[in-house]
């Protein structure tokens, strides 16, 4: 069961995620395993589709650059020389480090060292607060069974879809929930492709893209389409920033000052929550923090 559950674990944070065995090997369903792991595997197989409007973005950059959609830690910081030998951890697009947990019989009480390269500040993805790291830039993991070590680059605004369903052609129209993790500077950016998700229109320039960017603490959207595409839903439900360093005043939407936003701050965690902005990823917008 604890290689299966970090099987799936590491499985969910690479581009081809799907059990397979030959047909005389032992039964490895999910649900084969007790009650325990199938929680933890539906956990991780939750946190990769989840991150389907991220996958999507990072598979059509892929197409456009022949940028790997899984990259090695020295593809991206080929300037840094530490990476040239890290083989048990890597990068997602640009935005996403993974470390999965490979070590028989680790518990919480064990500890894993991730590299986390030091011109950014790297977050959590379960806590979203900044990964603690020591003057070698290395950050010290506690190895529990459910943990996945993922980390956020600061700087980046990554999309997912939160509702659990049944297939993804069910996901099509639901919402989106926006993760942004602040740079040093408070800064951040990030791309959402989007597209039909199913025909080759994209071929034909039936696509668009969304272009978030926080400066200023005002989060912004300029969508892109040569063809005017727009498809089902769009919403954006739920905007998450780590890393805000106080509370803002207000939050509302430029132009419609008196459209004054939900939101909630923890000051421990600097984790600002914006609930159901009213605004969609095919229109143009901007969302002030008055920040004092």
């Amino acid at each position: 069961a604890e290689l299966m559950t970090r099987w799936v674990q590491a499985g969910a944070y690479q581009p081809f995620f799907r059990g397979h065995a030959h047909h005389d090997s032992q039964r490895r369903e999910p649900w084969v395993f007790g009650d325990e792991t199938l929680k933890l595997l539906r956990s991780a197989t939750a946190a990769r589709y989840a991150l389907l409007p991220y996958w999507y973005t990072t598979f059509h950059e892929a197409r456009v650059t022949g940028m790997p959609v899984m990259r090695t830690m020295w593809m991206e910081y080929p300037n840094d020389e530490k990476t040239f030998s890290i083989d048990d951890q890597w990068l997602i697009g640009s935005d996403l480090l993974v470390k999965p947990i490979t070590r028989p019989g680790a518990t919480s009480s064990h500890l894993m060292v991730v590299y986390l390269p030091s011109q950014h500040v790297w977050y959590d993805a379960d806590t979203m607060t900044a990964a603690v790291v020591d003057n070698q830039n290395l950050s010290f993991i506690s190895c529990a069974i459910d943990k996945i070590p993922v980390f956020q680059r600061g700087g980046s605004i990554i999309s997912r879809k939160l509702r659990l369903r049944r297939s993804t052609e069910m996901m099509k129209a639901d919402p989106f929930t926006l993760y942004i993790a602040l740079d040093a500077e408070y800064k951040a950016n990030g791309n959402l492709y989007l597209d039909d998700e199913h025909s080759f229109d994209f071929q034909r320039g039936h696509y668009g893209s969304a272009s978030f960017a926080i400066e200023d603490f005002v989060l912004s959207n300029k969508y892109s389409s040569s063809t005017n595409y727009k498809g089902k839903g769009g919403e954006i439900e739920r905007i998450v920033i780590m890393g805000m360093p106080r509370l803002p005043a207000r939050v509302y939407i430029e132009d419609k000052e008196q459209s004054e936003m939900m939101f909630s701050y923890d000051e421990k965690t600097q984790i600002l929550v914006i609930r159901k902005p009213d605004v969609i990823v095919y229109d143009d917008w901007k969302i002030s923090l008055e920040v004092n």
